[in-house]
């Protein structure tokens, strides 16, 4: 079943991640999957909204990337409710980044709700996120009547300048939040 969610014993997965292009992290806390996000590598595949044709992504990124084909997409995003406004979310974004990093990634593309775009455009001032999208887009084949905006994060490859700021921007302050954030509690589950 391309697409859709499955859960194999505690793990989130679907057939996408095990694509060779696709990065999986999954945090687990005392033996049980918590946080799940797959990584699209936009050099190998195209990405969700190429496939289905929401939006012309590269075309609308060229003025904001070197290279609109050295893309990554976090295209799914899963954390269980009892870890949420722990330091699990920073931890899997953390791990996000590093795989972002060391498959040399030059820059990150995301979709969120377009009723979240106000609070992402809060965490872009430290985050560098550029929006693709000047208006939402609809997303049918997921949820009908959905809309969708998109943002750009750069990476910047390995000793650039881009980099740097990426680090600056936002690793750190993941970093901050991490070790910031409470734990979760002992158990999570009855």
């Amino acid at each position: 079943m391309a697409g859709e969610l499955l859960r194999e014993g505690d793990e989130f997965r679907d057939d996408y991640d095990d694509l060779d292009s696709t990065g999986h992290i999954l945090v687990r806390h005392l033996g049980c999957a918590v946080a799940s996000t797959r990584i699209v590598n936009g050099n190998h595949t195209p990405l969700e909204a190429e496939k289905y044709n929401w939006i012309d992504v590269r075309g609308l990124l060229g003025p904001l990337s070197g290279n609109s084909d050295n893309i990554a997409e976090p295209s799914r995003v899963v954390a269980c409710r009892s870890v949420r406004g722990t330091n699990v979310v920073p931890l899997m974004y953390l791990h996000s980044l590093d795989w972002f990093m060391k498959n040399d990634v030059g820059g990150i593309v995301g979709m969120v709700d377009a009723e979240a775009r106000p609070l992402i455009e809060h965490y872009s001032r430290w985050s560098q996120a550029k929006w693709i999208t000047q208006e939402p887009f609809v997303a049918d084949d997921f949820i009908k009547g959905r809309k969708l905006d998109m943002c750009f994060v750069p990476v910047g490859l390995k000793g650039t300048k881009e980099r740097e700021n990426f680090l600056l921007t936002n690793f750190a302050p993941a970093f901050a939040a991490y070790s910031l954030m409470r734990s979760p509690r002992r158990k999570l589950y009855n």
